[in-house]
């Protein structure tokens, strides 16, 4: 049996299709955060491991073509180089370089009905301040191994003003050896909890079908909305801006808007906005809810191509 320890390595490069920075041409997009820091802890897991190695193996795999659509983790469960029904657990890193606060969100912890106490148990005076979400569907490579029925686990330190920026480049990754040392040394206890167990850790599976498909399904929708990394706290998704003629321009989207309905679904984050947005197509006619200066506001937009 195995669990895959994993992270993406590609990021956007010159690319400005999913960037917060389109405006800025030919900028490079390097992604220290999003996702050296995965890569580094992935790495830097395999090198603690390998000193004594748990009692099941572990697969330790970096993916392309994430930010194409979960590219990579698609092909992986798809043709994986050992049963796929012999993985009991998938980790995955992504965006862990950005420790602010002691705070670290791991998501999945309720795909396994063991995994929320093995996580707490294991996040014991660690110092860190460990919240737990349940959701094992999300846009990173975590969903398609949840897709496939195995249960997983998600190690990330928020977002940021850097995402998907050209600024986010290693001069902002401040201390990122001690930050993804401070995350990989919990992971590694949660490793060694889910390896070492006599049993494999019991699924739980959610009716819901995964936001990303391997195809890039959804990707390809366009609204033209510019998220503010800089508040990720605030309930919902708050606006710096909208691109000129978009389709959220037109809908009468504005900056300081807080998307927090669309399509009938609650926003809560930019993980809900972005499964409500990929799980419709170019063309279609959506309502949005936005609080603007504390009033609810329906907007309704027409939904475009990307690079269309």
């Amino acid at each position: 049996e195995y669990v895959v320890v994993g992270a993406h390595f590609d990021h956007l490069g010159r690319s400005g299709a999913s960037a917060l920075d389109p405006d800025s041409a030919e900028a490079v997009r390097n992604g220290a955060d999003d996702n050296a820091s995965g890569t580094a802890a992935v790495m830097e897991l395999a090198r603690l491991l390998s000193r004594h190695a748990p009692r099941r193996s572990v697969i330790f795999v970096t993916f392309s073509g994430e930010e194409l659509g979960l590219l990579g983790s698609q092909r992986f469960v798809d043709q994986s180089p050992v049963p796929i029904d012999r993985v009991v657990a998938m980790l995955n890193f992504d965006m862990v370089g950005r420790l602010r606060n002691d705070r670290v969100i791991v998501y999945g912890v309720e795909t396994a009905t063991e995994m929320r106490s093995l996580v707490d148990s294991a996040a014991s005076g660690t110092g860190l301040e460990v919240r737990g979400v349940g959701d094992g569907y999300g846009p990173s490579d975590h969903s398609s191994f949840y897709a496939r029925g195995i249960p997983v686990l998600h190690f990330f330190t928020d977002l940021h003003e850097d995402y998907h920026r050209s600024t986010d480049d290693a001069d902002v990754v401040v201390g990122v050896g001690v930050v993804v040392g401070r995350v990989v040394g919990f992971a590694e206890r949660v490793v060694r909890a889910v390896a070492d167990r006599n049993e494999r850790v019991t699924l739980v599976r959610v009716s819901r079908p995964a936001p990303v498909a391997g195809s890039g399904r959804g990707r390809e929708v366009y609204l033209g909305s510019i998220p503010d990394m800089s508040a990720p706290e605030t309930p919902g998704v708050r606006l710096t801006g909208v691109r000129a003629e978009s389709p959220a321009d037109k809908a009468g989207l504005k900056a300081g808007d807080i998307i927090v309905e669309f399509d009938g679904k609650t926003v809560k984050d930019l993980y809900e906005y972005t499964d409500a947005l990929q799980a419709r197509k170019p063309g279609d006619t959506v309502t949005i809810v936005v609080l603007r200066e504390g009033a609810r506001v329906q907007l309704t937009a027409t939904l475009g191509r990307r690079g269309g």
